[in-house]
């Protein structure tokens, strides 16, 4: 009898995989990749896409070690490359993942890389008694945890050198979540110091005087930020982005075949279609790419339902901050993304975190790295004909949850009472217009910020109450700006259930302090009603007399929401 396959959730080294008999989705012509291409590789991929387990991967192929390894590749595609399998076991290898290297201070996280440059070295202690007088301080420095800069700066190029020199073979090197540092720094104000250290460390390491003593170098992280300043020396690399087409597309995520076959191997055909809604839609380069995480993890928790796995608070704070920063723009554009339309921008692949708020559109790029939009479609701009762009778009319904919690996170300050379940009860309970109308004041007045930057309150408006109504998707129908009559109705909400049977017209208008607001929500009333907005609803089969028609006025930090009864 076989054995029902299992996945080894949080498993991120190869052999602990193999050794305990978890699933693996075949990877290993990843190794193929590395051997015929570019002395050093970066290779820019979100979270949790399969970039450790593949880094080690390599590592234990590659590994000169006194115990036989082979056996960890038996069966997987590599082993049916003898060209390939006589590099197996030959070369000293230096792998460090930073991906722990944190803290709110320059000071603390100099220290967490001494440490971690220390577990390092002691791998390789044994070489102590053949290095020259001169470099023997520097390395006890390190493992006893108090070095100077220059030394900790060094430590990479020395130890290729020192490893090159004893084993008389060329060095290969892993450094997985390269960065986690930057980012870290970036969010506690000592980006500087960290970018320093990192350029020195890095650069200096990976451009190597002797070029024999480097075989392959692999970096991995989320973005390919600061390439000017870290890489600027480095004529040898090569970077692998998410944009390219290349044969590394489909070694990290698991592409449509990969998901055929977890499906066959599983038992699961009929799931097909919900993973592809929730944790499908990521293109890197021409492969489509499912979240490898989250469908492992919808798996291993079956019979309970899709949902977001791969999001977390701590993850995504970094993506709220810079969004929660934009102004107007990113607002309008968000909206866009929530109604399920496409925008087009660039994608600038050497962006800093400078860069993300001296230009509105660098947002866009910084969020399509991090795993949260989708690029297809690349076309010349028509006002740059050197300019590509990309239509954008949220890929699935895991990052579609994502973009909620960032548009719940600006909504729910103060009284729980007045934030986003108020909100949505009025929609869900059919509550009357005034609560809604006291509901959306108090929303606005946490919403001063955006009102004193706006130039357009009521598209910015428009926008996050939208961003609110997203998360009524599984019953209601939420489409902005949808054609609807003679016209466009600002939001409609068409029911999908018998359980919520009311249908909903809203429409927006922003006016000026010194306006009349009454008669402004009766003009829009009357706009609703002459241009038969609620066309969409009746030819649906929607009885009139279970549509509602809200008129939403906006005047300053002042909200008044009116009904219109067809009398």
């Amino acid at each position: 009898m076989n054995r029902k396959p299992v996945f080894r959730i949080g498993t991120d080294d190869f052999k602990e995989l193999i050794d305990e008999g978890g699933y693996f989705v075949d990877k290993s012509l990843f190794i193929r990749e590395i051997i015929d291409g570019n002395k050093v590789v970066l290779l820019p991929r979100p979270r949790r896409f399969g970039k450790t387990l593949n880094m080690t991967m390599l590592r234990y192929f590659f590994e000169k070690t006194e115990n036989d390894q082979n056996y960890l590749f038996e069966g997987l595609a590599i082993s049916h490359y003898s060209e390939y399998q006589k590099h197996q076991g030959q070369y000293p290898v230096i792998f460090i993942s930073l991906k722990d290297v944190k803290g709110v201070s320059w000071v603390e996280s100099r220290r967490r890389l001494v440490e971690k440059i220390g577990e390092l070295l002691a791998q390789f202690k044994y070489i102590e008694p053949t290095l020259d007088p001169i470099y023997q301080d520097g390395f006890h420095a390190i493992l006893s945890g108090n070095p100077d800069d220059a030394s900790m700066k060094a430590s990479l190029k020395n130890l290729i050198t020192w490893l090159y020199n004893y084993h008389q073979k060329p060095v290969i090197v892993l450094i997985d979540e390269y960065d986690s540092p930057m980012i870290e720094a970036w969010t506690h104000d000592y980006y500087h110091e960290m970018t320093e250290f990192m350029r020195s460390w890095l650069g200096g390491g990976l451009k190597h005087e002797n070029a024999h003593a480097l075989y392959r170098a692999v970096i991995t992280g989320i973005l390919r930020i600061a390439k000017e300043s870290i890489f600027s020396d480095l004529n040898n690399l090569k970077v692998i982005s998410t944009l390219q087409s290349h044969k590394v597309s489909q070694m990290f995520g698991f592409t449509e075949h990969d998901i055929d076959t977890i499906l066959s191997d599983f038992s699961i055909p009929d799931h097909g279609k919900v993973i592809r809604e929730w944790y499908n839609g990521y293109s890197f380069g021409d492969q489509v790419i499912y979240n490898p995480w989250s469908v492992t993890n919808y798996i291993d928790n079956l019979p309970n339902p899709p949902g977001p796995h791969w999001l977390n608070t701590s993850a995504n704070t970094l993506v709220y901050e810079e969004l929660g920063r934009g102004g107007i723009e990113i607002k309008r554009d968000l909206e866009k993304l929530l109604s399920g339309e496409e925008i087009r921008y660039p994608i600038t692949e050497t962006i800093t975190f400078r860069d993300i708020g001296r230009n509105p559109a660098n947002i866009w790029s910084f969020l399509y790295f991090s795993g949260y939009l989708r690029a297809g479609d690349p076309k010349f701009a028509d006002y740059d004909p050197n300019l590509l762009t990309y239509a954008l778009s949220i890929p699935n319904k895991e990052i579609s949850a994502a973009y909620k919690q960032f548009v719940n996170s600006q909504f729910e300050k103060g009284d729980p009472s007045s934030g986003i379940t108020s909100f949505l009860s009025v929609f869900l309970e059919n509550k009357k217009a005034e609560i809604l109308e006291q509901t959306l004041q108090n929303l606005t007045i946490s919403l001063v910020s955006f009102y004193d930057l706006a130039r357009l309150p009521e598209a910015v408006f428009h926008a996050f109450v939208l961003g609110l109504l997203a998360n009524l998707i599984s019953v209601y129908d939420v489409r902005s700006n949808a054609e609807s009559g003679l016209g466009r109705a600002d939001i409609l909400m068409i029911p999908k259930t018998t359980r919520y049977q009311t249908g909903y017209v809203i429409e927006f208008k922003s006016i000026y302090p010194n306006d009349d607001i009454e008669k402004s929500a009766q003009e829009a009333l009357t706009q609703i009603r002459e241009r038969k907005y609620d066309s969409s609803f009746i030819s649906g089969g929607i009885e009139p007399n279970i549509i509602r028609y809200l008129a939403v006025v906006v005047q300053g930090k002042s909200v008044m929401v009116k009904e219109w009864f067809d009398t």
